[in-house]
């Protein structure tokens, strides 16, 4: 029996640019993972006879979903579920990771699917442990269609934490410096899985996080997948295209960079609900319409997106360099407050964390203009007010409306020492946020301990 884990992630810096493969965009892995345990199935004692036919059994216990796949042969022409059950993702990633693998004998293997509390709705949940303690879990008691996401990128984790156990099953990769060795290969089934579910090819950032995790990221060509896609039935047909574009080299970046020291990010559920595919497509048809406006804006918006990456990079260097300098500006940001009620700048020239204070300001000043030029809202005047709410909050660096934008969340980065400054704060706008149990875990894809697990 094995176990892994893959985070969930927090979009920064970059939104709707990192379509582009030209820019960059910055995304952290957050401490909500999806798990997964595989194992042989139980029906395969020790003393019991080869398996005759092949299959994979998906449970999802906390929200009491099963999905069964069986193999008559080894031909893998089809994957149904046994009672018709669907889940696209689960579908997708087993469909693609098969058609790559090709296993030449029968198998029957089990995974169970766990996810951390952040990425659903917390209601109407029985939170339990596993037998030694090390795990928990909430069970709800609806099924996965009926509880509410947060956003937080659970199919991507999803996708990415089910081709990482089925592939090390069969190819024996259980130790972490062996898992580490795949993860190019990880990365590349999944982003082809994820697109396949989804039925159209995102920009990726969400995968590559919960594969590296928290990283600069800077988008592949669209065109590898748009390739292997436009093949006729190529699931079947062409076998070979997909073994070859699973181990080609990707021209994409993945950048590992966490965020500073004692600089932590607190993401607030607002509950507001936004569709991101109708703001990527206001987006996109307003960029197609006025070439010249929306140039300046990209370029404006990828300057302050850069500043922001950079200043990450310094705050490293002069943590490394420099700790005493670096601690006292952490002491004086504690109880500072980086504008006041009215818009005001307040702090004088503090290296990094100065250039950093900007960046988010400077990024937030374009997302409102994308706002007001493209109709999408991305930073809406409700969150606008809410954002200067929490800025002015004595520690708060800034905060920006992850992803997309949207009613959906808001995500703050805080000195550590001051995270109980936000907590305790109120107002007609902060009482409405709920703040998540959750912060920067700036690991991707890793192997867990399998006894964690048991007991669920």
């Amino acid at each position: 029996m094995s176990a892994f884990s893959a985070p969930g992630k927090a979009f920064l810096a970059g939104g709707f640019l990192v379509l582009d493969p030209q820019y960059p965009a910055y995304v952290t892995a957050l401490s909500s993972r999806m798990h997964a345990v595989v194992e042989k199935s139980s029906a395969l004692a020790q003393d019991s006879t080869p398996p005759t036919e092949s299959s994979i059994t998906i449970k999802s216990p906390q929200f009491g979903g099963c999905w069964e796949f069986t193999f008559p042969d080894l031909t893998f022409s089809s994957v149904s579920e046994a009672q018709g059950r669907r889940n696209p993702f689960i579908e997708a990633t087993i469909s693609i990771v098969l058609a790559y693998l090709e296993p030449k004998s029968p198998f029957q293997l089990s995974i169970t699917i766990y996810s951390d509390p952040g990425y659903h709705s917390q209601d109407n949940t029985v939170l339990r442990k596993s037998e030694n303690g090390s795990k928990s879990f909430l069970f709800h008691n609806n099924p996965i269609e009926r509880v509410a996401k947060t956003g937080l990128g659970s199919s991507a984790g999803l996708v990415t934490v089910l081709t990482t156990a089925i592939l090390a099953f069969f190819l024996g990769k259980k130790q972490e410096d062996q898992v580490y060795e795949l993860k190019s290969l990880v990365h590349n089934i999944a982003q082809i899985a994820h697109c396949y579910a989804q039925k159209k090819i995102g920009s990726g950032f969400d995968v590559a996080a919960a594969t590296f995790g928290s990283i600069i990221y800077q988008r592949f060509d669209p065109e590898i997948l748009n390739e292997l896609f436009q093949r006729e039935n190529f699931l079947v047909n062409d076998r070979k295209a997909i073994k070859a574009l699973a181990e080609k080299k990707w021209v994409f970046s993945a950048q590992p960079v966490a965020l500073p020291p004692k600089i932590k990010l607190l993401m607030g559920d607002i509950k507001g609900g936004s569709e991101t595919p109708k703001l990527v497509s206001k987006v996109l048809k307003w960029k197609a319409d006025n070439k010249a406006e929306s140039d300046k804006l990209y370029f404006d918006l990828n300057n302050a997106n850069v500043q922001f990456i950079e200043s990450l990079k310094s705050l490293q260097s002069l943590h490394e360099q420099d700790i005493e300098k670096y601690e006292s500006i952490l002491k004086v940001l504690a109880h500072a407050k980086v504008v006041d009620s009215d818009g005001g700048e307040k702090l004088e020239d503090l290296g990094p964390f100065k250039s950093l204070i900007d960046s988010i300001k400077k990024i937030r000043e374009n997302l409102r203009k994308l706002t007001q030029f493209s109709g999408a809202e991305i930073e809406p005047i409700e969150q606008t007010h809410l954002l200067d709410d929490c800025s002015s909050i004595e520690g708060v660096l800034g905060g920006v409306v992850p992803g997309a934008g949207g009613y959906d969340a808001i995500c703050l980065l805080v000195i550590e020492n001051s995270i109980s400054n936000v907590l305790q704060a109120n107002g007609e706008r902060l009482d409405k946020v709920t703040w998540l149990d959750l912060q920067e875990e700036s690991e991707g894809v890793v192997v867990e301990k399998a006894c964690d697990y048991v007991g669920f």
